[in-house]
């Protein structure tokens, strides 16, 4: 029996100069993780380079709303800046989605 398809979430990490490539494959295995606890499926992970900031948080965003996605796991609460501030990150995504934002503890 073909059990019922979890639904989509997507991630979201700034990637951060001095994160090595291990620590980079950790945090993706974190979020693949806090997925997958919270009931998700986890497909693309948004990674922004801080260069380019905020180049992927704004495809982000798109593809919640094309895909319809229900989550967004992220690694802690300051990939998506000062929550309490207005121009956040955090809050452009409350305003402009209904995703649920997951923050992705360490360990296993």
């Amino acid at each position: 029996m073909i059990g019922r398809p979890m639904p989509l979430a997507l991630g979201y990490l700034r990637r951060y100069p001095w994160m090595t490539e291990l620590e980079y494959g950790e945090v993706q295995e974190r979020l693949a993780i806090a997925a997958r606890r919270a009931g998700h499926t986890l497909g693309t992970i948004h990674v922004e380079e801080l260069p380019t900031d905020p180049r992927a948080f704004e495809v982000l965003l798109a593809a919640v709303a094309d895909l319809n996605v229900r989550a967004v796991i992220i690694p802690s609460k300051a990939h998506l800046g000062r929550w309490e501030n207005s121009g956040s990150k955090y809050e452009r995504l409350r305003r402009v989605t209904s995703a649920e934002i997951i923050v992705a503890t360490a360990g296993p």
